[in-house]
């Protein structure tokens, strides 16, 4: 594990999200954790923080915040989790295979996190890490038997 080092910019961002409680968090609300710092040089210390292993990026202008402790070469957050910020503001649920696996009906494990959205997500399809996570569009009409699940002892998902 690379030594994680944190400049004073990145210990603000850091303890912004950290007292929101906030885990992931798109550019636009790091502009808010550093409002006097300009697009560039904001931009600059997200790829910095993420080089250092202090955040993850997850897609295009969409960070994990990696735990202190944790090596960022093989930390993944729960899948389950990140499909909340994968989405953004569409209607969700975790769906098919991925919901099987929640509720331990599969005899093999998937690769494939699989999202049921009510709205079309381009792409279709988006890797993290090693990770396949699959939006299928269902349309409103098509939209209903949502329930909120427990998958640990802290966090619930929609399915």
């Amino acid at each position: 594990m690379k030594n994680k080092y944190i400049s004073k910019q990145s210990n603000e961002i850091l303890t912004f999200f950290n007292e929101q409680d906030r885990h992931c968090f798109d550019y636009e609300l790091a502009k808010k954790a550093l409002p006097k710092s300009n697009d560039s040089a904001l931009r600059e210390l997200l790829s910095d923080m993420t080089r250092r292993g202090l955040l993850m990026r997850v897609k295009r202008g969409l960070y994990y915040v990696i735990p202190y402790e944790q090596d960022a070469e093989t930390f993944m957050p729960d899948w389950h989790l990140l499909a909340e910020y994968l989405v953004q503001d569409a209607k969700y649920y975790i769906g098919y295979y991925s919901a099987l696996q929640v509720h331990n009906l599969i005899t093999q494990p998937s690769l494939i996190e699989q999202i049921v959205v009510s709205k079309q997500i381009r792409p279709s399809t988006i890797k993290v890490k090693e990770i396949l996570f699959q939006f299928i569009y269902h349309n409103e009409k098509h939209f209903f038997g949502t329930k909120k699940i427990w998958i640990d002892n802290f966090n619930s998902c929609l399915f």
